[in-house]
């Protein structure tokens, strides 16, 4: 028997309160909250491979729910031109649910238990467009993120799979011939990833150069619209500190080429 019957009962009181001001060029907004969430089925009673991420995981029938108070912040700024947004937000966990990564293995896959733990995690999100002229457009954003567990057996340490900072600047120039257009180049720039909780293992940094372009075509009262989307285009090799499959050593996807059409009656 790998799952013992159980019931378990939650409860809990939630709340949320904000606040939006709007004064000429800017936009300022704040809210604070409390949430609430229940361990699923899974969180408590899993005892098994789970193939699709590779790996063992087991529950923990002892888990109680989640809940957490967040305070989240944006400011944004614009003179038609130039426009500027950040978002930073703090929260903090009384008792965060994770999978925690072991040094064990079971039928050759590594075994990850079910966990709480104190959590404080901030961070911010952050962007900025320029548009130089009717055509030309430039942007900047980026995040940035920050998780520390502030008790249990990994106390110290961050999260597992944890996200590094990452920011992305990108050039498009948009044309009306016969319809309206669009051309875009986008550079994708990823840290290195040495905050970790052992015995996971850090991550290399990397950046890709993406590019897509798009087109409507006016065809009598419908419209087609055509976009070419092409990832990696120098065809790196990297690895995805939040994905499953870097745990089997399988670097994400080389150079990709995607095309969509939609034709709107």
């Amino acid at each position: 028997q790998r799952s013992a019957e159980m019931s378990r009962n939650f409860n809990s009181l939630t709340w949320s309160a904000g606040v939006n001001w709007n004064g000429g060029a800017w936009v300022l907004k704040a809210n604070v909250g409390k949430s609430f969430r229940m361990p699923i089925p899974k969180e408590l009673g899993a005892d098994g491979v789970n193939y699709h991420i590779f790996r063992y995981e087991k529950g923990n029938a002892e888990l109680n729910p989640e809940q957490s108070y967040q305070l989240d912040a944006s400011v944004l700024w614009t003179d038609g031109q130039l426009t500027v947004q950040v978002d930073p937000y703090l929260n903090y966990f009384s008792n965060y649910i994770y999978l925690n990564p072991t040094s064990e293995y079971v039928e050759g896959l590594q075994m990850y238990h079910y966990r709480q733990a104190r959590v404080l995690r901030y961070g911010l999100e952050a962007q900025a467009s320029y548009a130089f002229t009717r055509h030309w457009e430039a942007e900047l954003k980026g995040e940035y993120l920050y998780a520390e567990q502030l008790s249990g057996e990994k106390k110290g340490y961050t999260l597992p799979f944890s996200t590094p900072w990452s920011v992305d600047a990108g050039l498009k120039y948009s044309f009306e011939w016969k319809g309206e257009g669009f051309v875009s180049l986008n550079a994708h720039v990823v840290g290195a990833q040495k905050e970790i909780v052992p015995p996971e293992k850090p991550t290399d940094g990397y950046w890709t150069l993406n590019a897509s372009a798009g087109k409507h075509f006016a065809c009598g009262k419908t419209t087609l619209k055509v976009a070419l989307h092409a990832d990696n285009l120098l065809n790196k090799r990297y690895y995805d500190h939040t994905s499953y499959y870097r745990l089997i050593d399988v670097p994400e996807p080389g150079r990709s080429l995607a095309i969509s059409i939609n034709y709107k009656i």
